[in-house]
């Protein structure tokens, strides 16, 4: 695509070049607070050129500014989440692993602390209700027995380095409990946070 530079005073080269065919400039590089010609050349010349899909590699059609589109939008891979687990068609497991995500957001600041399923078992069904940066109050813990109840099991993101939440039965949520190591007494202090010493 043919294109042209703007001149400046005394009909001196600006450095700043234009398309030939929208007319639109092109400044995208300078040097030293002055445009580097050669780059803002090359950038007009591409303006307005027929550009191939990124994807497939044919001619790209033009988008409602006139360029030619970067890829055809049939080519442009969909972002496709990864579908629920089946088990979590349960309404008290929904219920279950939100109130799971909100105590850890609340104690940790974060929507679901590595290993919190095995924490806040052993907090249920032990003495210290410290977790994180604070500690869980009575209500949400009789929140979390009654859930797991009416759900029949207990929630599991799944192996070491995946996350797939999903409702697992209390036979085998304690196989899993005891194949990860985390029924020891020292489970509980191992997710919580150390106290901040007095300011030096």
């Amino acid at each position: 695509m043919e294109s042209y530079e703007l001149l400046g005073l005394e009909g001196i080269g600006s450095g700043i070049w234009a398309c030939g065919e929208c007319h639109k400039p092109h400044l995208i590089a300078t040097k030293a607070n002055r445009p580097v010609s050669d780059m803002n050349r090359k950038a007009a010349e591409e303006c307005c050129a027929p550009r191939n899909c990124r994807y497939c590699g044919q001619i790209t059609e033009r988008d409602w500014s006139g360029q030619f589109r970067w890829a055809h939008e049939a080519c442009i891979p969909k972002y496709e989440p990864t579908p629920p687990h089946s088990s979590m068609a349960n309404p008290y497991a929904r219920l279950l692993y939100k109130k799971m995500s909100d105590i850890s957001e609340d104690c940790w600041c974060a929507g679901w602390m590595m290993g919190n399923e095995y924490a806040l078992w052993k907090i249920l069904h032990g003495d210290r209700h410290d977790y994180g940066w604070g500690g869980i109050a009575y209500e949400d813990l009789e929140e979390l027995r009654l859930l797991s109840e009416h759900a029949d099991g207990w929630i599991w993101t799944g192996p070491e380095m995946e996350y797939t939440p999903q409702l697992v039965c209390f036979a085998e949520w304690e196989s899993i409990l005891a194949a990860w190591g985390g029924s020891g007494d020292d489970l509980v202090s191992e997710f919580h946070a150390p106290e901040q010493g007095p300011a030096e």
